[in-house]
């Protein structure tokens, strides 16, 4: 039977293109967010532009400040801090050793993810590494029986990714050894060894904390 494509919605569209220009910092921490400008820049109604701007508020992209426009949300220490922590707890819980049946595909789904984040890096497509980053870490926790578990985690990761991307003079390097320590958890997966994914995933989350916090407070990475 033939697939029937999705229709994407005016409110995806919408989310899609505010969303990226955040990532890409063209929209910087508290600006502004007016739905009539935003409506008319996008032509369409307020409608569809408050869904986008609900789900990007769940995404910890911006801040919902009625009456007044919302505004795009900042990330101090203590935001890092907490992200982190949430990360930490929920992925590692996450990550379950899939049945043999079902590794094999996952892994390779991993590893062709892993190929197109290389190649954004190549191709300095930071917005697109970072769509492939989160996808990766939905990978990790995909066996877990927790839907809502794993709905959480994407939206964690959403925020996370945002303040990644704060480390936009050093993206470069800091993608890198994202792409590295990724590798590192796959061959654990790869052979079997859970345990040792584990420890290797709380290392990346550890690293990705000491990058941001490295910018944040302005030091030297």
């Amino acid at each position: 039977m033939e697939k029937i494509a999705k229709k994407v919605t005016l409110a995806e569209q919408a989310y899609e293109y505010i969303k990226k220009l955040i990532m890409i910092g063209e929209l910087k921490p508290g600006d502004e967010l007016p739905e009539e400008k935003l409506a008319m820049e996008l032509g369409i109604s307020r409608t569809p532009l408050r869904e986008a701007l609900k789900r990007l508020a769940g995404d910890a992209l911006i801040e919902l400040k009625q009456p007044r426009p919302a505004v795009v949300a900042d990330f101090t220490q203590q935001d890092v801090e907490e992200i982190m922590e949430l990360r930490r707890l929920l992925e590692i819980y996450g990550l379950q050793e899939w049945p043999k049946a079902d590794q094999a595909r996952v892994v390779g789904e991993m590893k062709q993810n892993v190929d197109l984040q290389w190649q954004a890096i190549q191709e300095k497509d930071f917005v697109r590494f970072m769509d492939l980053d989160q996808e990766f870490h939905s990978l990790l926790s995909s066996n877990h029986r927790n839907r809502r578990l794993k709905d959480i985690i994407r939206g964690i990761n959403t925020g996370g990714s945002r303040a990644f991307m704060l480390v936009s003079d050093t993206i470069a390097g800091s993608s890198e050894k994202a792409y590295a320590e990724h590798l590192a958890i796959i061959e654990a997966i790869e052979q079997g060894n859970f345990q040792e994914a584990k420890q290797q995933l709380a290392i990346h989350l550890n690293n990705i904390e000491y990058r941001l916090l490295k910018y944040i407070t302005r030091e030297d990475l």
